[in-house]
């Protein structure tokens, strides 16, 4: 079980289907784009990656992703590495956490 979320945190996650997801592309300027994502017993986001954000994380593995829903406001900021663990497909494994609402 992951320790870095709480179990509201987990559900909230485990409830939602999209987050944004943030590269840092050569430029450093950031890169967003909506993810379908699913999460392990781990705490770990699983995605597929292609185009702008395979090439972006092959070159830099820090990322970030937001998950939140309207009504009442509640969500959660992760930052974290990405590792590549698949054709096309990856996981982010948070380090530093904000959520709201929970």
């Amino acid at each position: 079980m992951c320790s870095l979320f709480t179990a509201a945190e987990l559900e909230f996650l485990r409830s939602q289907r999209i987050g944004r997801f943030a590269t840092v592309g050569p430029s450093g300027w950031p890169h967003v784009v909506p993810v379908m994502y699913s999460v392990n017993d781990e705490g770990w986001l699983d995605f597929d990656v292609d185009g702008v954000k395979l090439r972006n994380l092959a070159a830099e593995p820090r990322a970030a992703m937001v998950v939140d829903a309207m009504g009442p406001k509640r969500g959660l900021t992760i930052q974290g590495k990405v590792e590549l663990i698949g054709p096309e497909r990856a996981r982010l494994k948070p380090e530093h956490k904000f959520s709201w609402g929970l």
